[in-house]
């Protein structure tokens, strides 16, 4: 048998992972399992690990990693997917493998493809949620949403701070997470800004403050501009879905969905001072010795203005 594992989401890849290899073991023992590095095996040993049971094990489990990037290996695959013995299970596991390959067409009539998206924000609070829940912790929607919002859609990162969040205290609220979580930096820069465009001088001035105290303004500002382009690239694209946009754009959906309610603010003109402000910010930044605390200051309070 030949299990493709593929996808962009590692985490849910590894677990899946995790939970074949120890099925297996508990059933066949460690001799069964061997782990391969696909991208340097020597295609010319691929009959030898692929033969059947060995002296220590009656059933083996393979497991093969990037040997898409192998292409000499990744071709002789394609000539084994209906001849692997039965004893043995083939795992493939390849980030993103091409599909217009013969040796994926023959994985498809011959061997068992599961593909693991990244999942949406709503997949994810629901996730966390759940996930939550199976360590004995409460975690409701709403506060799953808001963490989600904090530290972005990494699966890895969320992972453990639900682990540190429930170490903390076992109920996960919006408090809980303000006291124990650092934003990501992206999420503060969007903060900023969303912050700026809807007026907010006080909220602006107050997170200009705090970040004052820990971050590098030069950093700051280069997340900013990169917040102020996406922004223009949503707001230019008013009508289309979050998820077309991001295709076209090549970043990830939520990260549209967020500046999408930011982008209905912003009118024609509006758009082109607040672009107008930050490429002024990045001349003086660069040309000028003024202090770059006073120059974001003076251009975050120009755009809530």
């Amino acid at each position: 048998m030949i299990i493709l594992l593929t996808g962009a989401n590692g985490f849910a890849i590894r677990q899946t992972l995790d939970t074949l290899v120890g099925n297996f073991l508990n059933k066949n023992g460690a001799h069964a399992l061997e782990r391969v590095d696909g991208e340097s095996f020597d295609v010319l040993r691929l009959p030898e690990l692929l033969q059947g049971a060995s002296l220590f094990a009656s059933e083996r489990l393979v497991l093969l990693r990037d040997a898409s990037k192998n292409k000499p290996l990744w071709e002789a695959l394609g000539e084994w997917t209906d001849r692997v013995p039965k004893e043995v299970v083939l795992v493939l596991i390849e980030t993103a493998p091409d599909k217009r390959t013969r040796t994926y067409k023959q994985l498809q009539k011959h061997g068992r493809i599961q593909d693991f998206a990244d999942m949406s924000e709503p997949e994810l609070a629901r996730w966390a949620v759940k996930t939550a829940a199976e360590q004995g912790a409460t975690l409701d929607p709403r506060a799953a949403a808001y963490l989600i919002q904090q530290i972005g859609t990494d699966q890895w990162r969320l992972s453990n701070e639900i682990e540190k969040l429930i170490a903390y205290n076992p109920v996960i609220t919006t408090e809980s997470i303000n006291a124990m979580i650092e934003p990501s930096p992206q999420a503060t820069a969007f903060e900023l800004l969303d912050a700026a465009l809807g007026g907010n001088v006080a909220k602006t001035h107050q997170l200009l403050a705090r970040l004052k105290a820990s971050e590098d303004p030069y950093k700051l500002f280069g997340l900013l501009v990169s917040q102020v382009q996406t922004l223009a690239l949503v707001a230019s694209a008013q009508g289309k879905p979050a998820e077309a946009i991001a295709k076209e754009a090549g970043i990830h959906p939520f990260v549209v969905r967020k500046m999408q309610s930011a982008a209905r603010r912003i009118q024609g003109q509006r758009l082109k001072e607040v672009i107008a402000a930050v490429a002024r910010v990045d001349t003086q930044m660069k040309s000028t010795g003024i202090d770059p605390w006073i120059l974001l200051a003076q251009c975050l309070g120009k755009i809530a203005a």
